[in-house]
């Protein structure tokens, strides 16, 4: 493996090392690797590509692009519905505020106290393991007020929506750089809570929301404590649901997150839809028809659909897997399927489900 380099060649080429791409795109990627594993980025070359660019690039209204990510080849060639990438936000660092008609979802790696997301007017702090969505149509930016550096996974629908950055309006009026924060910490929480305001239909745009990495990991440890059965295929598993109906996070697709214990080995499934990974704690690996994946913290990778697969935990400490998936988008037209292996059906079994 080369070393990250000091120029921006140099970076871009150390990316391409990795089937990753940065937003300079200097250099030649790679033809995107071939195989049911082939979509798998570490953790090792993403971190090392960000601190790089963070160097390197400049960010915000005066800098050279509104945004520092780093993304995996196969994400964007393999022509999926859904893809990831990873920003990073120095210190003092603040991303130009706008909109756009795709939805824009982030899972905080690495938070910093004073580090913030600001949507519709609104600061959500980053800390580890939240997630936090901006809606289609929703004013958003990304400002570091901390002390060190801000890290975090973006997921988009931009399959579902190709003329996305097309929709006017997408800056904020009279061009300004940022917005106003003029909505008080955890207005959108508390006014989507059990007391909420009466609406007759969905409403445009959808709100914004942060789910809390502590309200999460509890939500976790009740299912351990009530010793509920577990997803025989999925382990403890749960689904960040949306605060408007209580369905999936959005229209076109939905966050999860799910623990392994140590050793947990999962049956085999297989469904039509999407999924990115990004392995939160532990490591372990996944078998997809017949191809084992082996992945740590801080890595991502990516399943195709219809194929089979299973999860194992490798360490003897809990695995937690956040994932990302576009089931409900096929769901409602009609399209989803999955699969799922029973314990005497062997690997593949033919439970279907529509």
């Amino acid at each position: 493996m080369s070393d990250v380099g000091t120029t921006v060649e140099d970076l871009d080429r150390f990316l391409a090392e990795h089937h990753l791409i940065g937003k300079t795109a200097t250099y030649k990627r790679p033809e995107a690797r071939k195989g049911n594993t082939a979509a798998h980025w570490t953790w090792e070359g993403i971190y090392a590509g960000l601190m790089q660019s963070a160097e390197l690039v400049s960010i915000g209204p005066d800098g050279d692009t509104g945004m520092r990510s780093v993304t995996g080849v196969e994400a964007r060639a393999g022509g999926r519905p859904i893809w990831l990438n990873t920003q990073i936000v120095m210190p003092g660092e603040r991303t130009k505020a706008h909109r756009t008609m795709r939805s824009e979802t982030r899972l905080v790696l690495q938070g910093t106290p004073g580090a913030v997301f600001v949507c519709e007017f609104e600061a959500f702090p980053m800390e580890r393991g939240d997630v936090v969505i901006s809606p289609p149509y929703t004013y958003h930016d990304h400002w570091n007020q901390g002390t060190e550096p801000a890290i975090f996974v973006d997921g988009y629908d931009d399959g579902w929506n190709p003329s996305s950055k097309n929709i006017g309006g997408g800056q904020l009026p009279n061009d300004a750089p940022f917005q106003e924060i003029t909505r008080p910490e955890g207005y959108t929480y508390n006014t989507l809570g059990h007391a909420r305001r009466l609406l007759d239909e969905r409403p445009f745009p959808l709100p914004p929301m942060r789910y809390r990495w502590s309200q999460t990991q509890a939500a976790l440890d009740a299912l351990r404590e009530s010793e509920a059965s577990q997803d025989p295929h999925d382990g403890l598993y749960l689904m960040f649901a949306s605060p408007v109906d209580n369905g999936p996070t959005l229209p076109t697709m939905a966050w999860h997150v799910q623990l392994f214990e140590g050793r947990q080995k999962t049956l085999a499934h297989r469904h039509n839809s999407n999924s990115f990974y990004c392995v939160f704690e532990g490591e372990g690996a996944t078998v997809i028809e017949g191809e084992r994946l082996e992945w740590r913290k801080g890595d991502l990778f990516a399943i195709p659909p219809w194929t089979w697969h299973h999860h194992e935990n490798t360490s003897n400490s809990d695995t937690i897997l956040f994932s990302i998936d576009d089931w409900p988008a096929m769901k409602s037209l009609g399209f989803y399927r999955k699969e799922e292996a029973g314990p005497q059906q062997g690997p593949y079994g033919r439970t279907v489900h529509p």
